[in-house]
């Protein structure tokens, strides 16, 4: 494992780069992108040395505006950009002497799912595509985390969000909201509260995922869809990887029929949505089911 940076126009985005531990002259390489407000250190690093114990060069990294790469202002989550990181990860994967160019591909988990089907779909030098638990973070803000709200009513936050820049233009302190709910009832879907147990203790936590998203972001999440046009221009083989008690099992499978079918779609059951964060058995199932699937598409 090392510590890199990777270029980004005028910025670095900050990242780990693990190398196989049986690595040959030219090795197959993936992209792992962590979820929304996670850092790489969390369950994207994770995933990353694991499938480097596979035979992959793996790169974890923190996305532009976050954890330790540049961007200002920092905390945005912004998925245009967020989509173009891995423009930039491919670049710097290219100029390494162990990486096979023709063999880099990109697993994506949670809102990072939904990023890297938007990558991968306008950046075909990306040759296969794995999603764990995906979320389209554009139709989780529209709809609600089940899929049960009205878009129209989320109309106030393009308002709300026009005021605060305004008023951080005119030098106001910028304002955030929280990725994961600080207080949980009743109402809380189960994933929701798994998700702030994983980011705010000790389970996960860490001090540069600060579980903050500025105010001015949600205009550029809610006027995101990460599956637009996935129908025609998604046509690398894709595994889809999700729980059957997952609140966000929707995604994966508006994807799946968005697409015509995915390559392999591997349903887990009884698994929620954070149970492939860091549950051993499920990241498990989930390296083997990417292992196999990569070792043979790439």
């Amino acid at each position: 494992m090392s510590a890199i940076s990777i270029k980004k126009g005028l910025i670095q985005l900050a990242g780990v780069l693990y190398k196989p531990t049986t690595a040959v002259a030219k090795n197959p390489a993936l992209i792992i992108v962590h979820p929304g407000g996670g850092v790489k250190e969390q369950t994207a690093g994770l995933y990353a040395k694991k499938l480097s114990e596979q035979g992959f060069v793996t790169v974890a990294y923190d996305a532009s505006h976050q954890g330790e790469s540049g961007g200002e202002p920092h905390f945005l989550e912004d998925p245009s950009a967020r989509v173009s990181d891995v423009y930039s990860v491919i670049d710097y994967l290219e100029k390494q002497e162990l990486v096979d160019p023709e063999k880099i591909a990109i697993v994506g988990i949670c809102a990072g799912g939904g990023y890297s089907v938007a990558a991968a779909k306008s950046d075909h030098r990306l040759k296969a595509i794995a999603t764990i638990s995906m979320v389209n973070i554009g139709d989780s803000a529209r709809l609600g985390w089940d899929a049960d709200e009205d878009p129209k009513t989320k109309v106030g936050a393009f308002d709300m969000a026009a005021r605060q820049t305004s008023a951080e233009n005119k030098g106001a302190e910028a304002v955030a909201a929280p990725y994961v709910p600080l207080q949980l009832d009743n109402n809380t879907p189960f994933d929701m509260k798994e998700a702030s147990n994983y980011y705010l203790t000790p389970r996960a936590q860490h001090p540069r995922a600060a579980n903050k998203m500025l105010l001015r972001s949600f205009p550029l999440v809610l006027n995101f869809d990460a599956f637009q046009f996935a129908e025609l221009y998604l046509t690398q083989p894709a595994l889809l990887i999700a729980g059957e008690k997952a609140g966000s099992l929707w995604h994966t499978e508006n994807l799946d029929k968005k697409i015509g079918g995915a390559t392999k779609k591997v349903i887990v059951p009884k698994a929620a949505h954070m149970d492939f964060y860091d549950g051993a058995d499920y990241v498990g199932l989930a390296v083997k089911n990417i292992v196999e699937f990569m070792s043979e598409k790439l």
